[in-house]
């Protein structure tokens, strides 16, 4: 058959969008266990995630320096031969950030994975946080933040922040050098042995997955673990009473922007239809603001819109950098694409382009059994299930003009969000 590259192949829609098949187990001490069985390729990845995060602190910052420090050494294994040994069999050892849950995800050849289960289970359940290395850290984190805060985007988004929880709040409050002074090795042992347990436990292993891997985790590794449950604190949310706030900084030759307001939570009626609200607005390339702000007024190089969906709350979030004397006239534009989504129907070639582009962005997040696994992780961790990822799907491919104007109306005002600014005022 003679292929015709004259023409492009014609573009079919997504009719389907399938989570892989996985299985969920909890085990009588609440540990629960997550496999997705994918691929062909004998590669694993076992991610343990803990319910030990920012609303579990007794002291501000323990959370994410406990977790940090796990790579420290433990009773097994010092901090070298840990290198050591994920670097001779090939794999790959880290620890992701995240204000809710701590989590240790291990990258390797199933070949190795017995070998490699003893040294990840020391890693996770015996840490030393010895006082030498702690110190370390301590200090390379403060000359971090002395950098950090010297960049005007990092500034705004700690304010937009603070300003929207308050600095009281795990979601609101901001490190300093005052906070990392105040920790101790002791904290860190305290924060780990109360929350470290198995009642806060989930164990997603993804890949090529064989049945003695797992007879492996359970013999070998999840009798580690101790029993035990917490329960997350409750922190009050107090919102500064200052909307808008300039922060100025005389050397700088671009201003930034952050705007933000708390949002509904994922199990909200209103949720799904707002994840796709905030594509058409700014989470693509093709969305009002890039088009507007970017492409038709040249005031910015990027522009985005988000969700920032946590565990305990959400938060919707703009973000850009501008020439200073562009700050207000971008700031008016943005004002004028949330009226244009209240008001004017969204026209019918704008909003087939996002919904397949929405539904693509799914479909290529599944794409493998890694991806699938985060995908799988988000909804178990933030106890959701398939289910709830299938109304997604299908609120983006059934949700109309008049719905999307509704949650415009309700949610999109400039005056009910925290606007902060950090640049030369001109």
């Amino acid at each position: 058959m003679k292929n015709n590259f004259s023409s492009p192949p014609p573009i079919r829609p997504i009719r389907e969008i399938i989570l892989p098949e996985h299985t969920v187990r909890v085990y009588p001490n609440g540990l629960k266990l997550i496999v997705i069985h994918a691929g062909v390729h004998k590669v694993f990845r076992l991610e343990t995630i803990f319910n030990a995060g920012r609303f579990y602190e007794n002291k501000k910052l323990v959370a994410g320096t406990t977790l940090k420090m796990l790579k420290e050494g433990n009773t097994n294994f010092n901090a070298e031969q840990i290198a050591d040994k994920i670097d001779f069999f090939g794999a790959t050892l880290y620890t992701p950030s995240s204000l809710d849950v701590s989590g240790i995800t291990l990258y390797g050849l199933n070949q190795h994975f017995t070998e490699l289960l003893p040294l990840y289970a020391s890693y996770v359940t015996s840490p030393i946080f010895p006082k030498k290395e702690f110190d370390e850290y301590i200090k390379e984190r403060k000359q971090r933040l002395q950098v950090d805060v010297s960049k005007n985007d990092v500034v705004a988004y700690r304010t937009v922040t603070e300003a929207i929880y308050g600095q009281e709040h795990p979601y609101g409050y901001n490190s300093t050098k005052k906070l990392y002074n105040e920790l101790h090795p002791q904290d860190l042992e305290e924060h780990f042995g109360q929350h470290y347990t198995a009642g806060n436990c989930t164990v997603i292993v993804s890949g090529y997955i064989e049945p003695d891997m797992i007879q492996e985790l359970e013999n070998e590794y999840f009798s580690r673990i101790p029993d035990g449950t917490s329960v997350p604190h409750s922190f009050p949310i107090l919102p500064y009473e200052q909307r808008n706030q300039f922060i100025t900084k005389e050397n700088a030759v671009q201003t930034a922007i952050r705007i933000g307001s708390r949002i509904v939570d994922k199990n909200h009626p209103d949720y799904m239809g707002l994840y796709f609200l905030n594509v058409i607005l700014g989470d693509y390339f093709s969305s009002r603001l890039m088009m507007n702000i970017r492409e038709d007024k040249g005031y910015t190089y990027n522009i985005y819109s988000m969700l920032d969906m946590m565990k305990h709350d959400g938060m919707f979030l703009i973000a850009t950098e501008t020439a200073n004397e562009y700050t207000r006239p971008l700031l008016k534009e943005i004002g004028y694409e949330f009226d244009r989504l209240k008001q004017e129907p969204i026209p019918n070639e704008e909003l087939e382009m996002a919904r397949n582009f929405t539904l693509g962005t799914l479909l290529s997040a599944l794409d493998g059994p890694f991806n699938a696994a985060d995908i799988i992780k988000g909804l178990y961790v933030e106890d959701l299930d398939a289910n709830y990822f299938y109304s997604l799907v299908n609120t983006i491919k059934s949700i109309q003009n008049n719905e999307l104007a509704e949650l415009a109306q309700k949610y999109l005002d400039l005056d009910n969000m925290f606007t902060v600014m950090v640049g030369k005022n001109v």
